[in-house]
């Protein structure tokens, strides 16, 4: 149960005296694959997914564009738009848990400026429909 999951998780971080990137690097995974968040509703076999470090961020006022140089040696780049919100929040988590606006300066030194070696894993639906999610994963402090 995702409740009880979650409950257990913040118990662990209460107690575990770690940073939230120490506390969190055992990565949920399914087969040897990393494991989507529950947030992403396109089949699995349209899913692709992109980890690594932020090397390109653009926050516009209806999209926000990012450029991550994978932990494959690739670049991926992929753009949210959101035309009718503020920002791209509603698409983002912060270590697999929900986006929450008090997030905004763990990810950001100013707004529109990533900390530096900021990482994530871009999850891409192909289905064409599906925005990307994005899921931040700042680095230790």
């Amino acid at each position: 149960m995702p409740g009880i999951r979650s409950f257990l998780l913040v118990a662990l971080l209460a107690t575990c005296g770690c940073s939230r990137a120490e506390q969190l690097q055992d990565v949920p995974r399914q087969g040897g694959r990393l494991a989507p968040s529950p947030s992403v509703t396109c089949d699995r076999n349209q899913l692709t997914s992109w980890t690594g470090v932020v090397s390109g961020y653009r926050r516009d006022s209806d999209s926000t564009w990012l450029r991550i140089s994978t932990d494959e040696d690739t670049v991926e780049e992929t753009t949210l738009d959101h035309p009718d919100q503020p920002d791209a929040s509603a698409h983002f988590k912060l270590w697999g848990e929900p986006f929450q606006e008090t997030d905004w300066p763990v990810i950001e030194e100013t707004p529109g400026v990533l900390h530096p070696g900021m990482r994530a894993t871009a999850w891409i639906c192909e289905d064409g429909k599906t925005p990307p999610v994005i899921d931040w994963q700042p680095p230790p402090q």
